[in-house]
């Protein structure tokens, strides 16, 4: 007989969790990543001819978590079939399920569908955004940790949150010169007032203190409370001007700031990657400050599509630490609707990630509120400014649409053809519900086949099509 199977999309910690759990409780487990090698984006692995080197003192609790969570997945990972360089491009429903690498592609079946896909970087456009030299805070870590490569040698930071702090100090190890990391609001109102998460948080604030001590003690001026206006240069990026803001995200007059850099980071908070789950039927809501529109799940991942399950960040903004936690958790519930469709099934084998899971969650609840965009941020959106970069589309164009009744996100898209890109709206959609209002955010651009580029060659090399278990 046939092993029941569990498919899990993303190999990022939640992911890993979530196949190694499900494998060790008897499921055949099928792991899907677009990555070469598993980890994610905040454990990404270099090639093996890349690895090794000195561990800095402050990068040691990160590297200490990742050989733990590595150590957890290697236990089961020779009876998870991982496939590696694929992606997930459709689901049709779980028996359905579309998959692709460079060559071929291949329709599977699951009993149990984990979605673990993550989230990416969400930037507020300014005038400048699309020059050269402009990139994400992500952007630089995954060159750094994936590829040994620093992009820049004077970097500017702006955004909000705690990610271009890090990435600022991680760049300042890396021999770069930082010459100003610009935050939109401070980190530490919400977790002042809340010393329960303080308490739950202290060895993620510790490891934080160690990296804004390296900011210190290069001199690098980390203000907050202060706006990016733009970005300019001849051909590339040269210079980042930023202001201080009035609370709302509107500059005042007179406080301007220029700061010569080659590269510009920014980092304006996080969207969940929920179009697989969103395309498979599971209901959403929209939740501005932990990533957009996620979908709707219980405690144990389960959502209202009966055996599709959501894992990690892709459920919603909780870090690394928390996701591993989720995915343990979710991959318990997944191994038991996929043998005994009873997702409480195997709930024991899970409490202490469970546990774990909760104390994550209480930090990063009060930790939220530094993401929070002030209300009136894309003001700054001027008419000329690119908002969708794959198409050109600027913010003219969309004002035009809308102001024709095209206030949907669905219905801009028709209309301006934001969103219909090769990112697939990663970089855009965000802001266009923004600029749409209320309608915008509360309607989730309808998730269609082929959410991730594929070749006609792999989709025309259609492999034999899987049985479950097979």
């Amino acid at each position: 007989m046939s092993r029941a199977r569990v498919v899990v999309v993303g190999a990022g910690p939640a992911g890993m969790m979530a196949a190694a759990q499900a494998a060790r409780l008897g499921c055949a487990v099928l792991l899907v990543d677009e990555a070469p090698r598993p980890g994610g984006q905040i454990h990404r692995q270099p090639s093996p001819s890349l690895a090794g080197g000195a561990v800095s003192a402050a990068a040691r609790p990160e590297a200490e978590r990742k050989r733990r969570l590595f150590d957890r997945f290697v236990r089961h990972a020779g009876t998870i079939d991982h496939r590696p360089g694929t992606s997930v491009i459709a689901v049709y429903g779980l028996d359905r399920i579309l998959i692709a690498d460079e060559t071929s592609s291949q329709l599977i079946r699951a009993d149990a569908l984990v979605v673990a896909t993550g989230l990416h970087e969400r930037v507020v456009p300014v005038p400048g955004w699309t020059l050269p030299g402009v990139v994400t805070a992500g952007a630089l870590q995954a060159l750094l940790k994936g590829g040994r490569v620093r992009a820049g040698d004077r970097i500017a930071f702006a955004g909000t949150g705690p990610l271009p702090l890090v990435a600022a100090a991680q760049m300042v190890e890396a021999g770069a010169t930082v010459p100003v990391v610009a935050l939109l609001r401070p980190l530490w109102p919400g977790l002042l007032r809340d010393p329960a998460a303080l308490w739950a948080g202290r060895g993620v604030l510790s490891e934080g203190w160690r990296w804004l001590s390296i900011l210190r003690r290069a001199g690098v001026p980390v203000l907050t409370r202060h706006v990016a206006l733009s970005v300019s240069g001849d051909g590339a990026a040269e210079r980042l001007v930023i202001a201080r803001h009035d609370g709302h995200g509107r500059p005042v007059p007179g406080t301007e700031q220029r700061f010569a850099a080659d590269t510009v980071a920014f980092n304006h908070g996080f969207t969940a990657n929920s179009d697989l789950a969103r395309m498979a039927g599971a209901e959403t809501r929209f939740d501005s400050r932990r990533g957009g529109w996620l979908p709707v799940r219980d405690s144990d991942g389960a959502t209202s599509v009966p055996g599709l399950f959501v894992a990690g960040d892709a459920g919603g903004l909780a870090g690394g630490l928390a996701a591993a936690c989720d995915g343990a958790v979710v991959g318990a519930a997944a191994a038991g609707w996929a043998l005994h469709r009873d997702a409480g099934r195997f709930a024991a084998q899970a409490a202490t990630d469970r546990a774990e899971r909760a104390r994550h969650w209480t930090f990063q609840a009060a930790l939220s509120a530094s993401w929070e965009l002030p209300p009136d941020i894309h003001a700054l959106v001027t008419p000329a400014t690119v908002v969708c970069r794959c198409e050109g589309v600027t913010r003219a164009r969309i004002d035009r649409a809308i102001a024709d009744g095209h206030d949907g996100l669905n219905g801009l898209k028709r209309n301006t053809r934001a969103g219909m890109g090769s990112c697939g709206g990663r970089s855009c959609l965000r802001t266009l519900a923004a600029l749409a209002g209320p309608r915008g955010e509360g309607e989730a651009v309808n998730a269609r086949p082929g959410i991730r580029p594929v070749a006609l060659a792999a989709l025309a090399n259609r492999v034999s099509d899987e049985s479950v278990g097979s």
